[in-house]
């Protein structure tokens, strides 16, 4: 222990030992180990403190023991950094920005107002009213992604073609031809995206947390880039929206337990999403692959789900 810390050079906080190398300092002096895991703030704050505003964070993070002691987690949604998350303890009214068991508890009463938004746009907002749900544009958008999609799979379906075909020339010559009919054609991508990323504002009223805090939900869904589907990704979508909807109710019950839920602008249309012809053509082929139907029948489904 020795080694690494320092007893010439007492935390100026609580007397004990500092670190030799790189210790956190303020007004130019050392604090120990123990000191620095107290602090919980927002990023930047720390660095700006005097050691008077040091000295009164420290006895409010003391005082704060009692609400982290009695702290359970009822629901928490990935947001944040690195595996951080919003965490909710429902049954005492409180939460936690940050994912550690040391991490700062606030009060219920603390949070004056959220907005959770699909990129720019809102879906779910406190209101004196109540819990404003509005309509999302992301059903309908997916919906003009099918035919986009249906032709990638086209494109993904005859680079594969052009691949076996070559790897049956490459066997049949024994490896000894370098001709190549797909040459160096990179395999598609599909790069159409509806979605960057959820995210969520919370508008505090705290001492050491208060203003608004943005905090951006980090299982936004995505299409894959080499076999995307609409149906998976509104499975998904739906998956995370539901998600999201008991987060925000939760929410408005620490502002206010006998708020309703608000329907905001139109109701949107449920939009089945079609199906996609290309995977349909694939599953006939492997019923006609196994004997299941005959070849003039898999050829006129073909037909018919490609509409030719």
């Amino acid at each position: 222990m020795g080694l690494f810390t320092n007893k010439n050079k007492p935390c100026i906080l609580c007397g004990e030992p500092t670190p030799r190398l790189f210790p956190t300092t303020v007004e130019g002096q050392p604090i120990c180990g123990n000191c620095k895991g107290k602090i919980d703030l927002p990023d930047g704050v720390f660095f700006g403190m005097s050691l008077e505003d040091v000295r009164k964070y420290m006895a409010f993070y003391d005082e704060n023991k009692a609400l982290r002691d009695i702290y359970k987690e009822t629901l928490w949604v990935p947001c944040g950094g690195w595996n951080d998350r919003l965490s909710l303890d429902m049954d005492h009214k409180l939460f936690r920005i940050r994912d550690k068991g040391d991490a700062m508890v606030l009060e219920g009463s603390a949070l004056k107002g959220f907005r959770i938004l699909e990129d720019e746009r809102v879906l779910y907002e406190s209101s004196p009213a109540g819990l404003k749900h509005h309509p999302s544009d992301i059903p309908a958008r997916v919906q003009n992604l099918v035919p986009i999609i249906t032709q990638f799979h086209m494109q993904h379906m005859q680079y594969e073609h052009m691949q076996e075909i070559e790897r049956r020339m490459q066997e049949q010559s024994d490896g000894k031809t370098s001709s190549s009919i797909s040459g160096y054609m990179e395999p598609p991508r599909f790069t159409h995206q509806v979605i960057e990323h959820f995210h969520v504002e919370l508008t505090l009223d705290h001492p050491y947390w208060g203003g608004t805090r943005s905090l951006e939900y980090t299982q936004t869904p995505r299409f894959d880039d080499t076999c995307p589907d609409a149906g998976e990704f509104m499975d998904k979508y739906n998956k995370h929206t539901k998600t999201l909807h008991t987060l925000a109710l939760d929410l408005m019950s620490f502002i206010n337990p006998d708020a309703r839920e608000i329907k905001a602008g139109p109701v949107p249309q449920k939009i089945a999403i079609a199906t996609d012809p290309v995977k349909e053509i694939q599953r006939y082929k492997s019923l006609l692959d196994s004997g299941a139907i005959t070849e003039e029948e898999f050829t006129a489904k073909k037909k018919q789900l490609l509409d030719i």
